[in-house]
């Protein structure tokens, strides 16, 4: 088992969320998503070699990664190579001038105002060692990280560090792993889509075993995808986050509210809408803005869908998270009324799943019960629960500096079959 780190960063930030879409919520409410305000994003990649790959052969790995990202239709992000920035090698002995201070460092500089996106080839791990530890060299792919000041809707600057150590993987495995840390450099969280929410990997079923890997988002905390490709759920979610001109002409809105049986909102639960022809599946957690209404949105291309809920996966916490309830394993997604069964919306007619056909640039209004019925919506919907995700929800213009630097500290997950 292997993992692959990720560092998902904010040193000082507004408000914290995630899951199949924004990665980072900001502004003055903290209902934000956040993105670059420039979606021209230039990456400085450094000369030296990463591992036993030339500093030509790295470049076009990563570029490759990029053009994954690049090549949606439907977003306007783009990803720039620049080689001439950053003209030496970043190891050990200088990586501060470029990076921000590891944990606990006093007095943390960032180097967040030099104009650079640096993209580091850490040869030998020892960087990766530096920020994780002695020997996490040894199973973590990389890591990347940008970083915002408070009350902002816009990143600053971002970093991406890989790891250049042999952990046996295939070119397209890594090729997918500078992809996924890549995007949530630019703002995109995990996603668990239709995923069977009780893959482990320490017993059964194993992580990446219950659907086919291209079934897989490139964004699942695990690593199971096994082609060069985004996921639909991936395009989706870039389309939302950086949408162009021709992003409300190739999709319909799907949107609502999921609450109990009072009408009560379900926060940090995986919602999902799967098409009924092909299977794609696209998701978001349930209030994944952190309003306290259960609110979910879904960006669909035109076709008939049905509508599910489920809990997210107890693994997936901490710097693994899906949503902006999972912190750690005592937050909103994992306590009542979760686990939650595995539930379809069924419109008025228990029984029978309700098949909901989407128009590209119309919206859609579903509400849904835990039990698949239309909803009620209930006048008020907070959860009376002070839970430290509840604290970032409310707390929007506090700087925590160095502690969110220590819980934002993750791991993409890859499990290599040995």
């Amino acid at each position: 088992m292997f993992k692959s780190g990720l560092f998902v960063s904010l040193f000082t930030y507004s408000c914290l969320s995630y899951a199949g879409g924004p990665l980072v919520l900001g502004g003055s409410a903290g209902t934000t998503p956040v993105t670059y305000q420039n979606p021209n994003i230039t990456l400085n990649i450094e000369n030296g070699s990463l591992g036993l790959l030339s500093n030509a052969a790295a470049d076009a790995l990563v570029l490759q990664a990029l053009t994954l990202w690049n090549d949606v239709s439907t977003s306007d992000i783009n990803l720039v190579i620049d080689q001439t920035q950053i003209n030496l090698d970043i190891d050990i002995n200088n990586f501060t001038d470029y990076l921000p201070s590891v944990p606990n460092t006093a007095n943390p500089v960032f180097n967040s105002n030099d104009n650079l996106n640096p993209i580091v080839y850490d040869s030998t791990g020892g960087i990766i060692d530096a920020f994780f530890g002695v020997g996490q060299s040894d199973n973590t792919i990389g890591f990347a990280a940008s970083i915002i000041t408070v009350g902002s809707i816009y990143f600053d600057e971002g970093y991406a560090v890989i790891n250049g150590k042999d952990l046996g993987l295939s070119t397209t495995t890594f090729k997918l792993l500078i992809a996924h840390e890549i995007g949530h450099f630019f703002g995109l969280d995990h996603t668990q889509v239709n995923i069977n929410n009780q893959e482990t990997d320490f017993g059964a079923p194993l992580f990446c075993s219950t659907n086919a890997q291209s079934a897989y988002p490139l964004m699942y905390p695990f690593v199971c995808r096994n082609e060069e490709t985004l996921h639909q759920d991936d395009i989706s979610s870039i389309s939302s986050l950086y949408p162009n001109a021709s992003t409300s002409s190739s999709f319909g809105t799907l949107q609502g509210r999921f609450v109990d049986a009072n009408g009560k909102a379900i926060l940090g639960a995986n919602i999902w809408a799967e098409n009924t022809v092909n299977g794609n599946a696209i998701s978001i957690a349930s209030d994944y803005l952190t309003q306290k209404t259960g609110f979910y949105k879904l960006s669909l291309p035109a076709g008939s869908y049905t509508l599910h809920a489920n809990s997210i996966n107890t693994l997936f916490n901490g710097g693994s998270g899906i949503g902006p309830y999972t912190q750690d394993i005592t937050d909103l997604s994992f306590v009542s009324p979760h686990p939650i069964t595995s539930v379809t919306f069924q419109g008025d007619t228990a029984g029978s799943d309700e098949i909901i056909n989407i128009t590209v640039g119309q919206t859609k209004t579903i509400d849904f019960a835990i039990d698949g019925q239309t909803a009620v919506i209930a006048s008020s919907s907070d959860d009376g629960n002070d839970s430290i995700a509840d604290l970032f929800g409310s707390m929007s213009h506090v700087t925590l500096l160095m502690t969110a630097f220590l819980l934002m500290l993750g791991r993409l997950r890859l499990r290599r079959k040995d």
